[in-house]
């Protein structure tokens, strides 16, 4: 299998997989391709990746190679072509988006919106929810002493 890691927009600044992530998944199996400059403005580089078995590739490369495309938001409109029979993964939020994963499964995508995992102790390892916010409330605690 292989796992592909997109570069997110600019106003955001997380990558869906860090560069010690891939080694977790090479013991796993599993080929990682990651979009040139995908981690930089998670303070990840390039370099991290491919010292870590992960292929630095452009974009067009990461979607045409991977199995599964993971993402923190959806894929640009003009990448959905290249996603067909591919597995995406990421925060794509069905219940405020309905016409869209109507639309995704209207073209046969296989689809997992991860901020759908049930919040409980048993997925608590899967919650991102959760750890986003815990985040969030440390940088709120920070700023708010500075």
């Amino acid at each position: 299998m292989t796992i592909g890691i997109l570069a997110e927009t600019l106003p955001e600044t997380r990558v869906s997989l860090l560069p010690e992530h891939v080694t977790l998944l090479q013991k796993m199996k599993a080929q990682v391709w990651v979009e040139a400059g995908a981690g930089l403005n998670a303070f990840a580089t390039d370099e991290a990746y491919a010292s870590a078995g992960a292929t630095v590739a452009s974009r067009k490369e990461v979607l045409q190679n991977a199995d599964v495309v993971v993402s923190i938001h959806a894929p640009a409109d003009e990448d959905l072509m290249a996603c067909k029979g591919r597995v995406l993964l990421g925060f794509y939020n069905p219940l405020f988006n309905p016409e869209l994963i109507q639309t995704w499964s209207d073209k046969g995508f296989t689809v997992f919106s991860i901020d759908r995992l049930p919040r409980t102790t048993r997925a608590q390892s899967m919650d991102v929810l959760s750890s986003q916010a815990n985040i969030a409330g440390y940088k709120a605690v920070l700023l708010a002493a500075n």
